[in-house]
């Protein structure tokens, strides 16, 4: 089956306190202006102008608790979750802990075949046996009932740092952080790494009112938290949250840190072979290359391999555990490949109806041999191809179903599921996440009613408009303006992510030649219609359509970028739609 053509729509321009006579090029006005940006103020980035630890409910209280057990020198556990967050999260509590002064603080992370999601009664038993006296959750935690309570029974204490949305019922936990389980917390775009830094920041405030660093020579010196910035960043992009202004603060100032290498060892190796410039990272870079290699981790292995990575700052150690995560991440695209050619094969018929009826809603595939890991990744391409929300499924060694979703703009997807099951109270044993993203579990006999039930959800509570695939982008460039300039600034306007896209632009181009690359992609020297100004262009992944057509003119959807090659800088247009 075809992609859903994109509908291709300009950006709505809106009224703004933009000056016109203000340094920043009309272009770059523009990009700013539909993204609902009022003053340059609200791209200026800097750490005086962090969200108040005060705003986020129950911080000061948690890190009071914690502050005690830093102080009296308790063993202290990190429970992470197996993702690029949750091992981000994890190091970043390690290593801010140890900076202020606490070396008893170690670590645990959920194995995704054996353990499954979060703080579970099995792993809470593991738990026990490490006698730990505080259980930091980061990025995870909130759904963990039976798991908290455990610990309680154990004179545990538990402190809860989380994102996700909450069920009705919260853990009893001491405390809990979680900006999106309090109607009155700000922070609600944090990731989790967000809300672990937000209470490292609380927890220092506290040593520093106790007089902490002051009793104390090294090595409980007042650490500068800015240097887990680098952390956030990754975190942060990698889980793909909603990139606020408080989110691109945190992202902007940890990219500021990874560019001049104060990073650790083990992040600039993992940098150097995902073949990327330190020097010019940016959070596409993070996203599609770095964020992929840590994620590797936990979709096929052991997530504690991506924390080690993380804080390793031996050199042998830091390039075994970065070539460690490379292979992985080579071992999961094998895998990818093979599962998408199953999907593929696959979506002529659970989309028999889409074209035909027009009105079809979601896509639910399943095949018994898929890799749990990967099944996510899988529920995207289709996602991608259909412009519908998707679930892939695979078969647990427990048997059971466990699903990975991903959806589309409007289409909340935690909230579907939710409706799923208050309608089917019995069919999903668990369910968790986000919008854009969320697990579950069933029983492999539910899978038909399943399919069936989030189908009916979907077409009774969302409205038929948001299944157009309607792309956006930022008009047309003037052909003066296109050159490798506007390319810099708009890499440094960034970060760029979700709810603040990266620019894009619609155009007409001469063709000047064309040729193929490695037999799937297509290269281009193209010029803009009313200058003779060669710019290179490229189309990865082609269509075989695409590949045998011989194009002499393009309307294309593409992005700036620079092309770094022996030590040249080039302007190429990155085409992500031919007109």
């Amino acid at each position: 089956m075809n992609s859903k053509k994109p509908v291709m729509k300009q950006r709505s321009v809106s009224e703004t306190l933009l000056s016109k006579d203000s340094m920043i090029t009309p272009v770059l006005q523009r990009i700013y202006s539909a993204r609902n940006i009022q003053s340059l103020s609200e791209v200026e980035y800097a750490l005086n102008k962090l969200l108040p630890p005060g705003r986020i409910t129950n911080l000061t209280q948690a890190a009071k608790l914690l502050a005690q057990h830093v102080q009296n020198q308790s063993p202290i556990l990190i429970f992470g979750d197996y993702d690029a967050d949750g091992a981000t999260s994890t190091a970043l509590c390690v290593r801010a802990l140890n900076a202020m002064g606490h070396q008893k603080v170690d670590f645990l992370l959920p194995d995704r075949f054996t353990d499954g999601y979060g703080l579970s009664e099995n792993v809470s038993k593991r738990v026990i046996e490490a006698h730990p006296k505080l259980v930091i959750t980061v990025d995870t935690g909130i759904a963990s009932m039976k798991g908290v309570d455990l610990l309680r029974q154990q004179n545990i204490d538990v402190i809860v740092t989380d994102h996700h949305l909450p069920a009705d019922e919260l853990p009893a936990a001491n405390h809990i952080v979680n900006p999106n389980a309090f109607a009155d917390s700000e922070g609600k775009n944090l990731a989790g790494v967000g809300v672990a830094f937000y209470l490292m920041l609380a927890l220092r405030s506290e040593l520093r009112e106790k007089s902490w660093f002051d009793s104390h020579t090294e090595p409980h010196t007042e650490p500068n938290l800015a240097d887990c910035l680098d952390l956030v960043a990754i975190g942060t992009v990698a889980d793909l949250v909603p990139l606020d202004f408080y989110n691109r603060l945190l992202v902007s100032e940890g990219l500021k840190r990874l560019r001049a290498g104060a990073c650790s060892l083990g992040i600039k190796k993992l940098i150097e072979l995902s073949r990327k410039n330190i020097k010019n990272l940016s959070s596409q870079d993070i996203a599609f290359s770095v964020a992929p290699r840590i994620n590797a981790a936990g979709r096929l292995d052991d997530m504690t391999i991506g924390v080690q990575t993380l804080l390793a700052n031996e050199e042998k150690s830091a390039i075994h555990l970065a070539y460690e995560l490379d292979n992985m991440n080579q071992l999961r695209k094998e895998l990818q490949g093979q599962m998408t050619q199953q999907a593929m094969s696959m979506l002529p018929d659970l989309t028999a109806g889409l074209e035909s009826q027009g009105h079809q809603r979601s896509v639910v595939m399943f095949q018994p041999d898929w890799h749990e890991g990967i099944v996510g990744i899988i529920a995207s391409k289709i996602k991608d191809i259909t412009y519908l929300p998707s679930i892939s499924f695979a078969q647990s060694e427990s048997g059971e179903l466990k699903g990975s979703g991903r959806s589309i703009a409007g289409v909340h997807l935690r909230d579907m599921l939710d409706l799923v099951n208050k309608k089917y109270p019995e069919m999903i044993l668990r369910f968790g996440g986000h919008a854009m993203a969320a697990g579950l579990s069933i029983l492999p006999q539910q899978l038909d009613q399943f399919r069936d039930a989030f189908e009916q959800v979907l077409q009774q509570y969302i409205d038929a408009n948001c299944f157009n695939n309607v792309v956006e982008h930022d008009g047309s460039i003037e052909s003066s303006y296109l050159n490798i300039d506007l390319a810099r600034a708009i890499r440094e306007s960034g970060p760029w992510g979700q709810k603040f896209p990266l620019p894009s632009f619609w155009g007409e181009f001469k063709v000047i030649n064309q040729k193929v690359l490695a037999d799937r992609h297509l290269k281009f020297s193209v010029t803009p219609l009313d200058k003779n100004q060669p710019v290179d262009a490229i189309l990865f992944s082609a269509s075989d359509e695409q590949l045998k057509t011989n194009y002499q003119s393009l309307n294309i959807h593409y992005e700036l970028n620079i092309n770094e090659f022996r030590n040249a800088e080039n302007l190429q247009l990155l085409i992500r739609h031919i007109g």
